[in-house]
């Protein structure tokens, strides 16, 4: 697992580091820890192609803050699966936070339960994560990774996946089949014909939301509170 800690407090970073790798002896997991104790030079080393498992990013420094990097990792970088923990000694930032989409947020100071509660989520986001949609074109049997996938929309018959990378796959199927399929991921329904996943949204309006390509899908009136809802609870469980 590589790890990555971001923050100007470098005893804080020492001692995220030293937590990190004692879970991992434990755990009889492999951890490679990186540190930064500014965001500009985190966002120099990820230019240069470098890519982490797990980021810990502080939201407040004077050298390009937790958030702009975040932005720039989901917006730039187009980098889906690094999953981000934002630390910071305030608990204001949800909103801000949203389009980042964090994994998890750390209140300083940091403690070994918390850190542990942290770890242990990622372990499961990210066996969820290895968890494969598959499908079947012309007899042939196909299959794509669940955070590779924007949004589902059903066309008479037809399925159209919509892709992270702009790609739209079409086969047959019903929409009874693909939330069936998505039941035990976090997808949002947002009309009788469009099934979208939550890791996909840049941006939720009320009545609609919007996709990282600049897509905007409006949300139909009677679907609008079950989204909201859904929403909410999704959000909680990623701060």
């Amino acid at each position: 697992m590589k790890i990555a800690i971001c923050d100007d407090d470098q005893t804080l970073c020492h001692h995220l580091e030293e937590m990190l790798l004692e879970l991992g002896r434990k755990e009889q997991t492999a951890v490679q820890t990186e540190l930064f104790f500014d965001g500009d030079t985190l966002w120099n080393y990820l230019k240069q192609g470098y890519r982490f498992d797990l980021l810990f990013l502080d939201i407040e420094m004077d050298r390009m803050d937790g958030i702009a990097v975040g932005r720039a990792i989901r917006n730039i970088l187009g980098d889906e699966d690094c999953r981000i923990v934002y630390i910071s000694s305030q608990e204001s930032y949800a909103m801000d936070l949203f389009a980042v989409r964090p994994m998890d947020f750390l209140i300083k100071p940091v403690t070994e339960v918390r850190l542990k509660e942290i770890w242990e989520l990622y372990c499961r986001l990210s066996e969820k994560g290895q968890g494969m949609f598959r499908y079947q074109i012309q007899g042939n049997q196909n299959r794509i990774a669940w955070n590779r996938i924007m949004y589902f929309r059903v066309d008479n018959r037809k399925i159209l996946l919509h892709t992270t990378d702009g790609r739209v796959i079409e086969f047959y199927g019903k929409m009874s089949e693909i939330k069936k399929e998505t039941a035990a991921c976090r997808f949002v329904q947002i009309s009788r014909s469009e099934l979208v996943n939550y890791q996909a949204i840049e941006e939720y309006r009320g009545n609609e939301i919007v996709l990282p390509t600049g897509d905007v899908l409006p949300i139909v009136a009677s679907r609008r509170k079950e989204v909201g809802v859904q929403i909410a609870e999704y959000m909680r469980e990623d701060l």
